[in-house]
């Protein structure tokens, strides 16, 4: 992958059961469904119950910096998760040696 989508996000812990269910049943779904978005893998931190880390594997950085993908709408449900987020920090890293991983697949 030439990219990767990385987003952490902390809630309150009161919160944790319906963040998960969007995550799973709306979140995730839609950017799989968005151009050049490839997996999607979620994780909890170890000391922290309520901070969350996404990756998302993109075929480029664009996929997810277009200004068609910014002005995407979000769900009411997505607006109603997001607006309960304590925490979060969101930025798209690009790899380093593109090449390599392409020859590594092979």
């Amino acid at each position: 992958m030439a990219a990767v989508l990385i987003v952490q996000v902390e809630i309150d812990p009161a919160d944790d059961e319906e963040f998960n269910r969007w995550y799973d049943e709306e979140h995730v779904p839609e950017k799989l469904a968005s151009p050049g978005f490839v997996s999607a893998r979620r994780f909890r931190a170890h000391d922290h119950e309520a901070r969350y880390l996404v990756i998302y594997e993109l075929e480029t950085p664009e996929a997810a910096t277009t200004p068609a993908y910014m002005r995407q709408e979000p769900s009411e449900w997505s607006k109603s998760i997001m607006a309960r987020w304590k925490d979060w920090n969101r930025a798209v890293w690009v790899d380093l040696k593109p090449d390599a991983a392409a020859t590594a697949e092979s």
